[in-house]
């Protein structure tokens, strides 16, 4: 049995593929297995890894599939195949460095962890820019939700029967917010070991989009997280400000230029959500700007700044420029 199973959901990659398998058979912790998910894209990406697998036959292990059913499915199966004691997510896009492993599995042993979690680097076509970690704000947990910058131990996920569910998109939100219901020992390491890609032709072409649906399935998750997902009385005032704060940003980001009939529908919807996650939100203490400093101050002053309009009736109007943006 291998130390850490590193699942790698593989979808059109063939770019990349390459590059995010040879950075964990580099790694200078060796004792894990690669699950390569299958999730039956159009491209090379599998014929790339069979051939890898043929120089590391020990190492990597295929899990074919026979229909795309997205990024959640592919971890879900990749978790069910598992055999380390630790388990990994690693998009196959990113890529990693070389004590990455080694650095998670130490601290893991530390302090007998069920979830170590990181830093990451940002990799936009080359250009550089970390995202670290304050070790003494417990909180950081709660606002970094992906599931690639943290390694978790297995049996906790298994004993508290935690999934992606299958979930297409925003699979990371209701994952980890699952698990820090269930009062994992969580280890914050002063550490970014994880690159995570970002292709500057997509996410312009994703900017010229009309993004609307995108904001109806988080609509969606958010729904479905407010009735299944409940903390006790200290952190499920931190849960509903992470609901409300992706919510806000959801609304002001994926919402511009769709049209005030568009936003108007949208808004109907947002303002139920609300009133369902806490009527009194505005109340909530970590609103106030002295909290959560781990939040991205952009973030953190636009979701304090809609919710005060909120009070005086006007984020309306706010919305309704976005729309015409």
């Amino acid at each position: 049995m291998s130390k850490v199973s590193v699942i790698v959901p593989v979808y059109n990659v063939e770019q990349y593929i390459k590059r995010c398998l040879k950075s964990i058979l580099d790694q200078s912790w060796q004792d894990f297995e690669i699950l390569c998910v299958d999730d039956c894209g159009q491209d090379q990406s599998i014929s790339i890894i069979e051939q890898m697998q043929k120089e590391y036959p020990q190492k990597i292990k295929i899990l074919y599939g026979e229909q795309n059913m997205g990024l959640g499915a592919a971890r879900d199966r990749g978790m069910k195949a598992a055999s380390g004691e630790y388990i990994a997510f690693i998009d196959s896009d990113d890529y990693l460095k070389r004590n990455f492993l080694e650095t998670y599995m130490h601290a893991a042993q530390k302090k007998d962890a069920d979830i170590i979690v990181g830093g990451y680097i940002r990799d936009v076509n080359g250009k550089l820019s970390e995202t670290p970690i304050d070790v003494n704000d417990d909180t950081f947990v709660w606002m970094n939700v992906s599931a690639c910058t943290k390694v978790y131990k297995r049996k906790f996920l298994e004993d508290n029967h935690l999934s992606f569910y299958g979930v297409r998109r925003y699979e990371d939100e209701g994952f980890m917010y699952r698990c820090l219901a269930c009062h994992p020992v969580v280890e914050l390491m002063a550490y970014s070991g994880y690159y995570y890609y970002m292709n500057s032709e997509s996410i312009t072409r994703s900017s010229k989009s009309d993004r609307t649906g995108i904001v109806k399935e988080y609509f969606q998750t958010v729904n479905k997280l407010a009735d299944t997902v409940k903390c006790d009385r200290e952190t499920q005032p931190l849960l509903n400000y992470c609901l409300v704060s992706g919510l806000t940003a959801n609304m002001l980001y994926n919402g511009q230029g769709c049209g005030g009939k568009k936003m108007k529908e949208l808004y109907i919807q947002y303002n139920k959500l609300l009133n369902k996650i806490d009527r009194d939100i505005c109340k909530n203490k970590y609103i106030a700007l002295k909290y959560l400093k781990s939040e991205p101050a952009k973030k953190r002053y636009t979701t304090w700044l809609i919710l005060r309009l909120r009070k005086i009736g006007l984020d309306r109007l706010l919305f309704f420029l976005v729309s015409r943006i």
